[in-house]
């Protein structure tokens, strides 16, 4: 495997250098492509911090997008690292174990070497962000697979994994954004040792290079391959995660509706999804119906017996959702209120009452006011929409 790490002493070279210095010339460094996709994969990673730990619930239909662009971001990093020009291809980001001593040891002393493409810290930097960022892309998709069942792994992932993954996620997140600050510091670092302006240097893609420094010839980028290879596995990846989109969410029941529950209960009020109370409560309740929260809501034997079983066979035991999960815990001897739930209680806390007293809210028990997908028993956090008035 051929490489070309081009180096020289920067302290000697470099502290005396200007742009119009006619001992140096400038070399194109960083490809057009290799360009974009550092800029973008820093648009994207922003974005997608800002909507995932920021921003409320409600933007995380962007963080999900900004997830797919990283994804097909690393997708075409990895292919352009097989088949780009010479500084951006795996072979001149292998150093040897001495080689990044050497390095280190140079900064320490503040005399680091100069290298024309990535120096073995930067070198190592990369791998560790894409080392994380995979970790991130499947804990993330493992999240909104078990815990929102949506994405191509839904059918496949069920909820104690989502939320497991959640947690990585979450803690991904933190290791991510220590790297980005080491990362930015280390650039100003460097920057300032070598006198070179790093963040220019990405942008226009050319670095200064000693007139009498060797520059052996680049290898040019094989357009051909990386195209089709882009192709390649985009495609499969593609098909493969929609044929898995295809298979029905995992832990969610084909179908929760039944017209008697949905015409008696919903005449008063919005008829609850069954997943938001346990099998025991739901019977409670329905055992006191002729004292149902200060009202008689009596109901004829034939009814009350069909939605008694459709309640037993939908409530929150059948729900492998993260609904169905943390409703079955209510308060053992309260009532069967599900607006006083531990776990309704723990999500609304942050909300001002103010909110459930709007016009078009009405009051705590209109989920579908906020809950776009209340009806289908998922809840989706991005589903999320406060009305104003």
């Amino acid at each position: 495997m051929r490489s070309l790490h081009v180096a020289y002493c920067a302290v000697c070279e470099l502290h005396t250098m200007t742009k119009s210095d006619p001992r140096y010339h400038r070399v194109l460094v960083w490809d057009f492509p290799t360009r974009v996709f550092h800029w973008l994969l820093v648009a994207a990673t922003s974005v997608a911090f800002i909507t995932g730990s920021i921003l409320p619930q409600w933007w995380l239909g962007v963080h999900r997008g900004a997830g797919y662009v990283i994804v097909g971001l690393l997708v075409f990093r990895f292919v352009w690292a097989a088949f780009g020009s010479e500084f951006s291809r795996l072979t001149n980001f292998v150093y040897s174990p001495s080689e990044t001593l050497d390095h280190l040891r140079g900064i320490l002393l503040l005399s680091p070497r100069h290298y024309l493409g990535h120096n073995p810290a930067g070198a190592a930097m990369i791998f560790a962000l894409a080392f994380v960022l995979c970790g991130l892309v499947v804990t993330g998709l493992l999240t909104e697979a078990g815990e929102e069942k949506i994405g191509p792994l839904a059918g496949i992932t069920s909820y104690a994994v989502g939320h497991t993954a959640k947690t990585i996620h979450a803690i991904l997140v933190g290791i991510l954004a220590v790297m980005i600050a080491a990362h930015v510091a280390g650039v100003i670092a460097e920057s300032l040792l070598t006198r070179e302006n790093l963040v220019a240097s990405m942008i226009t893609g050319r670095k200064a290079l000693p007139e009498r420094a060797h520059l052996p010839a680049p290898r040019p980028p094989r357009w051909r391959a990386a195209s089709a290879s882009c192709v390649v596995v985009i495609g499969v990846g593609a098909l493969t995660l929609a044929l898995l989109g295809r298979l029905p969410p995992k832990g969610v029941p084909a179908a929760a509706v039944n017209a008697a529950y949905a015409r008696e209960c919903g005449a008063c009020h919005s008829a609850f999804h069954p997943s938001l109370l346990p099998a025991a409560s739901w019977q409670k309740m329905l055992g006191t119906l002729d004292q149902h929260f200060g009202e008689d809501a009596s109901l004829p034997a034939p009814v009350l017996a069909e939605i008694a079983e459709f309640l037993a066979t939908h409530a929150a035991e059948a729900w492998d959702t993260e609904i169905g999960i943390r409703f079955r815990t209510v308060t053992a001897n309260g009532p069967p209120q599900i607006t006083a739930t531990p776990a309704w209680l723990r999500k609304h806390a942050p909300l001002p009452e103010a909110w459930f007293a709007r016009k078009s809210v009405g009051s705590k028990s209109n989920c579908s006011a906020c809950h776009r997908d209340a009806a289908s028993g998922r809840f989706d956090d991005s589903k999320i929409f406060v009305p104003k008035e």
